[in-house]
């Protein structure tokens, strides 16, 4: 008899596990606790690609296009680093820091720049540069040809620019006032060489305040204003008056002969 007990209280402690297990697990078999995990949680997300996975012959986009020619290439960081690089250009030129300069620019521009800077010190001047507040920066044009990528960017600053002589003294431009001011940057790289680096190749004329100091010099000439045409000077034309209605041309008078003695 006692055996007896013992079974019907094995199976009842038996039953109430199965229950508290059904309830707990639910009618899922052969699900283990990593069920619950989301699957996505630790695999690495699908980027969004930037290239149309087949040609239907759909004009691509400059983005597109370099996308597609350099598969590490990613708006975002591209333009992190062209944030850098501007700060970093407008100190490297106002420091004369020529061995910084030639590594962020293209040889044609950092002509330009070392011209610039070799006419201030010889004129025995430095230039004092400060970015206040980097507003904007966006991407306004892209381009890919063969197989130079160009990127232009627009930024919209606020800086201050001066030149001081020997002495401390500001011959140009305000260190203490800010001026804002918009320019276009382009940025070039051949994407079949090894070197990752974008380089300043251009930048367009300043919009916005007059600053007396450039920070950053322009690679392209100023529009020439079209000239004003000459014209010949009208001749004067002949005195008229005005009798009753008629009009009439006055003509010299005639000269009187002499009269002999």
């Amino acid at each position: 008899m006692t055996d007896m007990y013992q079974v019907i209280l094995y199976a009842a402690i038996a039953t109430i596990v199965c229950v508290m297990l059904y309830t707990v697990l639910g009618k899922s078999v052969g699900q283990g606790p990593e069920a619950d995990l989301d699957l996505f949680k630790d695999k690495k997300k699908p980027q969004l690609s930037l290239v149309p996975n087949a040609d239907d012959g759909t004009p691509k986009t400059g983005l597109d296009a370099i996308a597609q020619a350099d598969p590490n290439f990613s708006p975002a960081s591209f333009m992190d680093g062209a944030k850098a690089a501007y700060s970093m250009i407008l100190e490297a030129f106002a420091s004369g820091d020529r061995a910084q300069l030639k590594d962020l620019l293209t040889k044609d521009v950092f002509d330009v720049y070392s011209g610039a800077i070799d006419a201030r010190e010889a004129d025995n001047l430095t230039q004092v540069t400060d970015l206040g507040r980097l507003r904007r920066a966006s991407i306004q044009d892209s381009q890919l040809e063969g197989k130079k990528a160009t990127i232009s960017v627009l930024y919209e600053s606020e800086l201050t620019s001066a030149l001081m002589n020997a002495q401390g003294e500001v011959v140009q431009g305000d260190p203490d006032i800010l001026s804002s001011i918009s320019e276009i940057w382009t940025f070039e790289r051949n994407l079949k060489a090894s070197d990752p680096n974008w380089r300043l190749s251009d930048v367009a004329q300043s919009e916005g305040d007059a600053l007396d100091a450039d920070p950053t010099p322009d690679t392209k000439p100023a529009p020439k204003q079209p000239s004003a045409k000459k014209t010949a000077p009208k001749k004067a034309a002949p005195k008229k008056t005005v009798t009753k209605n008629k009009t009439t041309t006055k003509k010299p008078a005639a000269k009187k002969p002499n009269k002999k003695p």
